[in-house]
């Protein structure tokens, strides 16, 4: 046997240089909870070559790994080795990692061998050591706790070696606080390594009251075990020391936060005092921000490096988390961000400028809620007024009216009318919120004192009393014939184009649809590149006057448009404003499923300041859709949930809707004795026997919605004349003032009202009407909700050849979930006796006649006051629909179609 080179061992240093508790795991905490679920996880990666436990101080590793060394030291040989500061030396390393497999299997003959370079030695005790463990009974489990007191770069590189070096049936077990950057890609790659971070090591709810039980000799409620999660996000030391002041404390469970004292003195001595100074420097000054970035952190302290200290943090596990997959953004842990706070306010001089640094470190990246909060928290009132006017000028055109009114109620009300920027800003504010009477008194008071008037301006108080009288009052009299004329004058461009728009959504209401129209599209010119909320309230109440004359392409390509501006950025209010106006124009033309997607996504983001009919659209069009899958009692919710929204305000318009849904919602459900119940809570009986829609009158939404719904019940009831002559009245009330949106849908129920009566002819000319007004378009999906039999008279009207304006095919495509409801099922023929292959024009309808009265072209071209190059440009296009290639053949196509007697 060949002589074992010089050597030192083990046993050469004498075994008094062993401190022999290094190599057993510490005893246990009589209150220790028993962690069955990470037990069994570090025992099914028995397999693995590495588990690997990372966390910051007092999270449990060590009693973990303890606990699993207790569980599995009698059927495993499991070597243990606790580190300490002086272990950070190769000789003294080898020497108590040798001495710790040694004391599991005694024939471990692993020695250190003696070379005259430090490397040369440290290279051949790796390969001794491994050759040695090779020689040994697998499977072996080596324990190394502590493991970040290695850093110097000879030990790492030895660990890294024995990792991956050491044979099969050898497992490793590596723990720290910040673990050694050792180079573990390769033992991911072959699924050999399983890790445990902090968040595994928390304590959840359960635990908390386990371990509460033990502490506090009492059971937690579920809140407290909650509010201990909170405030220590279930660090294992900081659950302990929670619950031991509530046990201690007549109070129970109380506030609990980093500057408690227990954990103040944990952390203080355990982290704090452990870190060079230029690093505890660091991580005060960085607490002043609730969460970091290296450009933040340079701002604040004025380096350049700050970059390497987070990571440096990060790779100690020094209770900081990373908030992104790039390590860009990083906060700290709860209780650690609370005890650095506390250090920080002993200077109160230090933290007012750390402040106002990151209060202009945050405006400069436009994170303004940031900003202002560390400015208020700053001493510089110049630099906290500049930047709350700012703020609240970007917000106010943003449309996020609420954040302005929040942020300048925090200075007084004296500083607010002093300053013209944001006490524009404020009343303006006031009044797209609705809060007539706060804006009302703050105008009184501003035009009291000649010195704030002045400033505000004469012209900007004539647009913000403009502003409130459009809105509080809806007469659309504002006294100022053109906005646009003030801006020569110095007028905010904002508030011009606001109060264009509100004055076009006014003539709305008034049923001026053409002024409407008008007046959104010089306030879409005004708001170009100032601001896209704005820009696209603009466009909404544009869509809702074409919708309201009919034109639901153009409505629905405006819609389209606006929210192709929007789709990319944050789900901001220009955002919600576009995705609601999208969703109902998807809904109405049957697409569903892309409704209801962006309905569902819109209704949390709703708030206070969103309009009326934002809430209501987004809630009734949702409705609408689940009642259409069969989803009854969902829609109904959620037009309760709506009906209780509006009746804490002056709504009468949207109630009527919420109404007219809650009744045809029941009444398609055969619900009569509900509907009659509803009708009953909104008093459609009393207005029906005082004569409310027996007479013609000027239309009025409010009025249209209660008696259409009314209606509805009427027509369930059998009580066909009472519905009729309402409906009549209702009808015309919408024809009159051009309010085809509202018009269509009270033919088709006119028309479903003569159909259940027996009136087939009658029926068929309301269709028939009600389809002319669709511009060739069709019914949309809310006329057949509206009006649920329209299927059937359809559907007859198509057998017997009686519908005058005939559908292109894609029409029963698109509608085809609607038109399968049809008892038999219609759909449209191929045969040149069912359809033109496409749909005539009230021209070319006119053009057919004057063809069968047997006029020539120049007669045609004269009756109908037309150029004879256009006539025959409109009859070519008539025989190129009909299929046909002569007069004779045009006219006989034409009657076979009913399209001419």
């Amino acid at each position: 046997m060949a002589p074992r080179p010089a050597s030192h061992s083990v046993s050469d240093l004498g075994p008094h240089y062993l401190i022999h508790s290094k190599l057993k795991p510490p005893q246990c905490a009589t209150t220790c909870i028993e962690r069955g679920t990470l037990l069994a996880r570090i025992d099914a990666a028995t397999g693995q070559k590495l588990t690997l436990l990372a966390a910051p101080v007092g999270s449990g590793k060590t009693s973990l790994l303890a606990q699993w060394h207790r569980h599995s030291c009698a059927s495993h040989s499991v070597a243990w080795l606790s580190l300490d500061e002086q272990d950070n030396e190769p000789v003294r390393f080898f020497s108590y990692l040798i001495a710790a497999v040694r004391s599991v299997c005694p024939a471990f003959d692993a020695y250190l061998p003696h070379r005259r370079g430090a490397d040369e030695s440290l290279d051949a005790a790796i390969a001794v050591f491994i050759a040695s463990l090779g020689r040994l009974n697998p499977p072996i489990c080596i324990v190394v706790d502590d493991l970040q007191m290695l850093s110097t770069p000879v030990l790492v590189r030895a660990v890294d070696a024995l990792l991956l070096q050491s044979p099969a049936g050898i497992r490793w077990i590596l723990s720290g606080r910040g673990l050694p950057p050792l180079h573990m890609g390769q033992l991911q790659l072959n699924d050999q390594l399983m890790t445990l971070g902090s968040e595994d090591l928390n304590f959840d709810t359960d635990a908390i009251v386990q371990l509460g039980a033990q502490l506090c000799h009492r059971s937690l409620t579920e809140d407290e075990a909650q509010s201990i999660r909170r405030s220590t996000e279930g660090w294992v030391a900081g659950v302990k020391l929670a619950l031991l002041a509530a046990a201690g404390s007549r109070d129970g469970i109380g506030d609990f936060n980093g500057s408690h004292y227990e954990v103040a003195r944990y952390l203080g001595t355990s982290v704090l005092q452990e870190q060079e100074p230029q690093l505890r420097e660091f991580l005060i000054a960085s607490s002043v921000v609730d969460r970091m970035t290296a450009e933040l952190c340079n701002a604040l302290l004025g380096i350049a490096h700050s970059q390497s200290l987070l990571e440096q943090l990060e790779r100690s596990q020094l209770f900081i988390q990373p908030l992104d997959s790039h390590g860009h953004w990083y906060r700290y842990h709860t209780l650690f961000l609370d005890f650095l706070r506390s250090h920080l306010r002993h200077d109160t001089a230090q933290l007012s400028i750390l402040n106002e640094r990151a209060s202009r470190w945050y405006a400069e990246h436009q994170l303004y809620a940031e900003a202002l909060h560390h400015a208020f928290a700053a001493s510089n009132e110049e630099w906290r007024l500049e930047l709350l006017e700012r703020c609240a000028t970007t917000w106010l055109r943003a449309g996020e009216t609420v954040a302005v009114i929040h942020w300048i109620t925090k200075v007084p009300h004296n500083v607010i009318l002093g300053h013209a920027g944001i006490c524009r800003s404020y009343i303006a504010s006031l009044i797209l919120s609705r809060r007539f009477n706060e804006a009302a008194a703050t105008l009184r008071e501003v035009e009291a004192n000649v010195s704030t008037e002045r400033a505000l301006g004469s012209v900007h108080l004539r647009l913000l009393h403009a502003m409130l009288t459009v809105l509080a009052d809806s007469s659309g009299q504002i006294g100022i014939s053109s906005p646009e004329a003030l801006r020569d004058r110095g007028a905010d461009s904002f508030l011009i184009g606001t109060l264009l728009t509100l004055q076009a959504y006014t003539m709305l209401r008034l049923n001026q649809f053409d002024k409407a129209w008008r007046l959104a599209m010089r306030a879409r010119d005004t708001f170009d590149s100032i601001s896209l909320y704005s820009l696209g309230y603009a466009e909404v109440v544009a869509s809702l006057a074409d919708r309201a004359q009919g034109d639901m392409k153009a409505a629905a390509d405006r819609c389209e448009r606006m929210f192709q501006m929007v789709r990319g950025g944050h789900r901001t209010p220009a955002w919600v404003n576009a995705a609601n106006a999208l969703a109902y124009m998807r809904y109405e033309e049957n697409r569903l499923d892309e409704a209801e997607a962006l309905c569902t996504e819109v209704l949390p983001l709703l708030s206070v300041q969103s309009t009326v009919e934002n809430v209501v659209t987004a809630y009734v069009t949702l409705s609408r859709i689940k009642a259409s899958n069969g989803r009854y009692g969902e829609a109904f919710q959620l037009l309760d949930y709506l009906h209780s929204m509006l009746e804490s305000g002056s709504h009468a318009r949207f109630l009527a809707q919420v109404c007219a849904e809650k009744l045809r919602l029941l009444l398609s459900q055969d619900n009569l004795q509900r509907a009659r119940a509803v009708a009953l809570e909104f008093g459609l009986q009393r207005r029906a026997r005082s004569g409310e829609w027996r007479r013609s009158r000027s239309y009025d939404e409010t009025w249209e919605r209660f008696g259409s719904g009314y209606a509805a019940l009427l027509i369930k009831q059998r009580q066909y004349d009472e519905a009729r002559a309402l409906l009549l009245v209702l009808r015309d009330s919408a024809h009159e003032v051009g309010y085809v949106y509202r018009e269509a849908p009270l033919e088709a129920v006119l028309a479903c009202c003569y159909w259940h009566s027996g009136d087939i002819e009658s029926a068929f000319d309301c269709l028939n009407r009600g389809f002319a007004l669709t511009r060739g378009h069709g019914f949309t999906r809310g006329v057949f909700d509206e009006a649920p039999s329209m299927i059937q008279v359809i559907a007859a009207a198509l057998t017997s050849g009686r519908l005058c304006t005939p559908l292109p095919t894609h029409y029963f495509c698109k509608f085809e979930n609607v038109f399968s409801q049809a008892v038999p099922v219609v759909t449209p023929s191929p045969r040149k006796s069912a359809l033109p292959l496409e749909p005539l024009t009230e021209r070319e309808v006119d053009m057919l006649r004057l063809l069968a009265l047997g006029l020539s072209n120049h007669e045609i071209s004269a009756r109908s006051q037309i150029a004879l190059s256009t006539a025959k440009w409109h009859l070519k296009n008539v025989f190129a629909k009909l299929d046909v290639s002569t007069r004779t053949g045009a006219i006989a196509r034409a009657r076979e179609m009913r399209l001419i007697e």
